[in-house]
């Protein structure tokens, strides 16, 4: 679908935020941005999952940690990419957090409660905006899953290991909306000429 295609932020977009967000020095602030920000990129996290972590979920050893989506009960175990543990880890150091929700607020009137979906959007809408993105936190789950489905050449089984999709009815969407977008040049060409 058409809003499908624009949602997700681009190859484009994600260097800006990495040029903007990289430099930024290791304060508990800007750790935090970092930390939620290669979950969301790196990972595909959904915010649900992103706000359920705790720091006993991770093993950075083994670069896994154990999710929690929506209504579920039992938790999912994924692999880290390093660069997500590297950023956690600095996150975690930055932060001294040992235990206890892997998300806390660190404004004054609910400090150190677990953040909710809405401070997530809160703060990636506010990042995004100030340079000048018009998309939303799912946006990056949208780039992650596309991301997946060009490296892996559309073979949608290897990429829902990943994304985590139920069914792969979600990711046949995205694998159509790919295709079409690589054909267009010849679509263009067929009519080549033809003009009024």
């Amino acid at each position: 679908s058409k809003k499908h295609k624009k949602d997700g932020l681009t190859d484009e977009e994600i260097k800006v935020l990495m040029g903007k967000v990289g430099p930024l020095p290791n304060t508990a602030r800007a750790t935090r941005l970092k930390a939620i920000l290669v979950l969301l990129t790196l990972q595909g996290l959904r915010q649900i999952e992103l706000i359920r972590l705790s720091v006993r979920d991770l093993d950075f050893v083994s670069k896994t940690a154990f999710i929690q989506g929506k209504g579920q009960d039992d938790k999912e175990l994924i692999n880290l990419h390093p660069e997500t543990c590297k950023t956690l880890q600095e996150y975690l150091r930055t932060n001294k957090i040992a235990d206890g929700a892997l998300f806390t607020s660190q404004s004054n009137n609910s400090r150190n409660r677990r953040l909710t979906t809405r401070a997530i959007r809160g703060i990636v809408k506010a990042t995004l905006a100030e340079l000048g993105i018009n998309k939303t936190t799912h946006g990056f789950r949208h780039y992650f899953t596309t991301k997946l489905i060009k490296t892996y050449k559309g073979d949608l089984l290897e990429v829902a290991q990943y994304t985590r999709h139920k069914s792969l009815e979600m990711l046949q969407v995205y694998n159509d909306s790919i295709k079409r977008e690589a054909d267009l040049p010849r679509f263009y060409k067929a009519f080549d000429g033809v003009n009024f």
